[in-house]
């Protein structure tokens, strides 16, 4: 835990910010006199700067908003509370002339600032930080500051699209330039995912193929199958149904064998489901299907997942029963189904297949 003592050269540590038990009352205000040249503490005062951040490092008064900020909710009142340390913080970095903390203190503040969706001050702050970070001239450095000021829009829940320049156009350039390949490789996931999200399809596969690159050439697997996976997902969103159905099976491939988690089991019970629906819906090839749907119940059965069975239960009962014209199979999936139906307190089972589904649906709903 950060410590505070009352000498000149006491400060708060930003990486402290991001933590729950980050002790604010312990900090008091510091200012910085310019008689003297020198920080000192002022536990009842007002925080003050150099000329140099006055302008965006205003002063923050103690007395007078407390009872204001009491009307404010717990969490806000939080993020106000961690703003004002880290203006603090910042304003001591200036002076010290410490390039990389200030720079990751404005990036802190424009972070706080997003939360609060105070948006006109969101993009100067940032700004300010990359200035900040590009005066140092440690290329390392800049790359790791650019990505993160991207990830303060990645990980927020607005204006996400603005993550794209920082990590494409900013960040991604340098880590090809430093042959940085771990960068690379994140920048390309954190890329088509978002582009993925932006609807930017034809965008989204150009890093997604990138990432599957990398991973391949750095042994790594598992982000090789998150690529193949983010690829067939791709080409599934841009109606190559051959291509999606030809990375899903990719993935597949390189799941563990014999299974160890039920989170595995579920991976291919949606996988398999997944191309049963492509297979049957969009390329109108109910035998296939039906080879897939086989194996997704095979594995719902291994999961005890009721829900899936009775969805593949019912999806085959339709296909021997309007497709393959098997009725034998046909009434032993639709037994199977009314049984998983009524456990499920499921009214009706409906054996006509919908001409208009499409499986890309599930990328609206969020579930396949």
């Amino acid at each position: 835990m950060a410590q505070c003592d009352s000498s000149e050269n006491a400060l708060v540590d930003i990486s402290d910010l991001d933590r729950t038990d980050f002790p604010l009352e312990q900090f008091p205000s510091v200012f910085f006199d310019r008689t003297s040249e020198t920080l000192r503490v002022n536990p009842g005062g007002a925080v003050r700067v150099s000329e140099s951040s006055e302008s965006l490092v205003p002063e923050v008064e103690t007395d007078g908003s407390e009872e204001s900020d009491l009307l404010l909710p717990r969490p806000t009142r939080a993020y106000r509370s961690a703003l004002d340390y880290t203006k603090r913080s910042l304003g001591i970095f200036i002076d010290l002339r410490k390039k990389e903390k200030e720079a990751y203190a404005w990036l802190q503040a424009g972070k706080i600032y997003h939360i609060l969706r105070q948006n006109e001050l969101v993009d100067l702050y940032i700004q300010v930080a990359q200035d900040s970070g590009l005066s140092t001239g440690d290329t390392h450095f800049i790359l790791e500051l650019l990505e993160a000021a991207g990830d303060v829009f990645f990980n927020g829940f607005w204006e996400r699209e603005k993550a794209v320049s920082f990590y494409r156009d900013r960040a991604f350039p340098i880590a090809v330039k430093t042959s940085n390949m771990r960068s690379q490789l994140r920048l390309s996931n954190k890329l088509a995912e978002l582009l993925t999200q932006l609807k930017l399809y034809e965008e989204a596969v150009e890093f997604a193929q990138a990432a599957l690159d990398i991973s391949a050439s750095l042994g790594d697997q598992l982000n090789e199958r998150v690529a193949f996976h983010r690829l067939a997902t791709l080409y599934h969103c841009l109606g190559q149904f051959e291509l999606a159905e030809h990375y899903f099976l990719k993935a597949l491939s390189l799941c563990p064998s014999p299974l160890q988690f039920d989170e595995e089991t579920l991976y291919y019970v949606r996988v398999y489901q997944t191309l049963g629906d492509i297979i049957f819906y969009d390329l109108k090839d109910p035998h296939d299907a039906a080879g897939y749907y086989h194996l997704a119940l095979a594995a719902a059965m291994d999961l005890g997942n009721k829900k899936s069975q009775l969805k593949l239960c019912t999806r085959l009962a339709t296909i021997y029963h309007n497709f393959l014209v098997d009725r034998e199979l046909s009434l032993f999936f639709y037994q199977k189904a009314r049984a998983f139906a009524t456990e499920l307190n499921v009214r009706r089972i409906n054996l006509s297949p919908d001409q208009n589904f499409r499986s890309t649906s599930q990328y609206k709903t969020g579930a396949p």
